[in-house]
């Protein structure tokens, strides 16, 4: 069975949530759980740290498109960074990096959650 870490933290008054190891099938509804809390509380801003993922299927990837788009739905901005190039090719070759603001840094995320809404 594969693992995967969740970490939540605060940068400058927005939630991040940074995920380490493996996003699949087995942990997805982990990672889904916690960004559902997230949603019902109506995060504004939220980013994800994607810089220790290691693997990710396409269990984890409806994950991650199921809480963009709920957080879209209440005017929130989810933003994802630290892709490795392997995580990127997934989100790339499904097509779906167009649905996500993907940062290569968390300067950079954090940047555009904090600039004007929309």
């Amino acid at each position: 069975m594969s693992e995967m870490d969740l970490t939540e933290r605060t940068v400058e008054g927005v939630s991040a949530v940074g995920l380490t190891g493996e996003l699949n099938i087995h942990t997805a509804p982990d990672l889904r759980r916690l960004l559902m809390k997230y949603v019902k509380k109506g995060e504004q801003n939220l980013m994800l740290d994607l810089t220790g993922l290691k693997f990710m299927d396409t269990s984890g990837l409806a994950t991650l498109i199921e809480a963009q788009l709920k957080v879209e739905k209440y005017g929130g901005r989810l933003v994802l960074f630290g892709l490795d190039a392997q995580i990127r090719e997934v989100f790339d070759v499904t097509r779906v990096s167009k649905l996500f603001r993907i940062y290569a840094t968390e300067e950079e995320a954090l940047e555009a959650v904090q600039q004007s809404p929309g």
